[in-house]
């Protein structure tokens, strides 16, 4: 975490640096809205990869592309289990819905869940 702080303050940007990062994030959001138009939802994967060990994100924070999009979008998401990969890892899956439909969101996920199995304990 000290590393990343580090890198924080490294990477520092003017006021009006900030103001462009802010209006690229806004036309991000507007030509992902646009995207949507025609549909209900994305389902896609969570993550590049199985779960990884704890403490070890930071140092891989590009294989989460698919979640830091729709982080950024501010729309609703649910993630469930979709599978577990040959080492026994959890791989999830993520529904996306548009703004303010997370009923959309929650429904899609529910049903994903009873068709994939759902949550299952680990064998310990």
């Amino acid at each position: 975490m000290q590393r990343v702080l580090e890198e924080l303050r490294a990477n520092a940007m003017t006021a009006a640096e900030f103001g462009g990062l802010l209006v690229k994030w806004d036309t991000f959001r507007s030509k992902m809205l646009s995207f949507m138009e025609n549909y209900d939802v994305i389902i896609c994967p969570v993550c590049a990869y199985p779960a990884m060990p704890h403490g070890t994100t930071w140092d891989n924070l590009s294989v989460f592309s698919y979640s830091v999009t729709y982080n950024l979008t501010g729309w609703p998401g649910v993630v469930v289990r979709g599978g577990t990969s040959p080492d026994g890892l959890p791989i999830g899956v993520q529904i996306v819905a548009r703004p303010w439909r997370e009923d959309v969101a929650l429904a899609v996920a529910q049903h994903l869940e009873t068709a994939l199995g759902g949550w299952q304990r680990p064998p310990i």
